[in-house]
């Protein structure tokens, strides 16, 4: 009786580990995704595709994306402002990024803290960023930003 409440017990603690382990794996796959987006909206951008650029943001009048000229919802309208703010590949310049904390808050919630550069031929700019990244329908989608 001794000897089968301590296999139970072993039992119990190497399934309890084993589940820690897969978390843990689900949040380096989770970050290696999100990060993977963010650099295919860097390569997009810098080709001057905004349309691809925006394919990581999700696609719902619920998108929210503030900035110091207040707040936008939808990610259509978000798409049409960044068309009009940015009419040619020259003034979009070349886009760089760099995550500074990526904190994965539950399997579909995380949260990003970054700063990004816009290198233009005539005035360079840059910011910085928080986002709000969701699990949507199996993808991983930017569902608020705050860039300044």
């Amino acid at each position: 009786m001794k000897n089968l409440y301590l296999v139970a017990i072993s039992l119990l603690l190497f399934s309890c580990q084993q589940q820690r382990v897969e978390v843990q794996h689900d949040k380096a796959k989770t970050i290696s995704i999100i990060k993977t987006n963010l650099e295919a909206q860097k390569l997009a951008w810098n080709a001057g595709d905004i349309p691809t650029f925006m394919e990581h943001y999700w696609k719902s009048d619920s998108m929210a994306f503030m900035s110091k000229t207040g707040v936008r919802y939808g990610w259509q309208e978000t798409l049409d402002a960044y068309k009009a703010g940015y009419p040619t590949q020259k003034e979009m310049g070349t886009l760089e990024f760099e995550v500074k904390k990526l904190d994965i808050l539950s399997v579909d919630a995380a949260y990003m803290l970054g700063s990004w550069n816009l290198e233009r031929d005539t005035l360079d700019v840059g910011g910085h960023f928080s986002l709000i990244w969701k699990k949507v329908d199996g993808q991983w989608v930017i569902v608020t930003d705050h860039t300044s």
